[in-house]
């Protein structure tokens, strides 16, 4: 399984436009060329660019047909003109979470982390977050979904994506204790150059997802 994700700044005072090219082409078009579109985010808390679009591919060879296709280059040349400091990544699950029924999720934050994993300390990092650092979370309050290893582009090799409903739920655990000192393992033992962002869905992704259904129905 893989992600394509995009980020880019909206160019001041280009709003409402970027908003109607994203509603009106941008989701459209991915879908049609083959991008499963599954989030659309803006950054709360965290650096990089405050805008995120993911998509999912099954395999390798979904995701690149869609990114060499000539419909890709034309829409994300056309986003040029809403947008800056455009980015993207791509990024395979690492097997090590359970990603069966992974997709869309109406309404629901992210709490992401990124780190740099240690050399020669797999096995022991694996053990670690199955047994300990995941479930220790979730008693916290945020389900982790997946974790994803960058493959192409900017960005940390690890990203452990944990989901929740609001900003209240993150806030309360990453101010925990309990989650401060599993973090402090982690880094101590397993992991580097740690950050993490708090995301908020845009509403585009989802706005889209909900019309398409309810189109189903007609």
């Amino acid at each position: 399984m893989f992600l394509f994700v995009q980020q880019w700044e909206i160019a001041r005072g280009r709003g409402a436009e970027y908003t109607d090219f994203v509603l009106r082409k941008h989701l459209p078009i991915s879908a049609k060329i083959g991008f499963n579109m599954i989030g659309g985010f803006h950054v709360m808390v965290g650096s990089g660019p405050r805008i995120s679009a993911v998509a999912l591919a099954d395999d390798s060879v979904q995701l690149q047909k869609a990114i060499e296709s000539e419909e890709f280059l034309a829409l994300t040349k056309e986003l040029q003109e809403f947008v800056y400091g455009y980015t993207n990544a791509i990024l395979r699950s690492t097997g090590r979470v359970d990603t069966k029924g992974y997709g869309i999720e109406v309404g629901a934050w992210r709490f992401n982390q990124y780190y740099k994993l240690i050399y020669g300390t797999e096995a022991k990092y694996a053990e670690f977050l199955k047994n300990r650092y995941i479930p220790e979370i979730e008693k916290l309050g945020i389900r982790i979904k997946a974790e994803w290893q960058v493959l192409l582009g900017t960005g940390l090799r690890l990203l452990l994506e944990g989901v929740t409903t609001n900003l209240v739920d993150v806030a309360q655990v990453i101010m925990s204790d309990k989650f401060r000192n599993l973090r402090r393992e982690l880094l101590s033992n397993f992991a580097a150059n740690y950050s993490s962002r708090i995301l908020a869905p845009t509403g585009r992704v989802e706005l889209a997802y909900l019309l398409g259904e309810m189109t189903k129905s007609l």
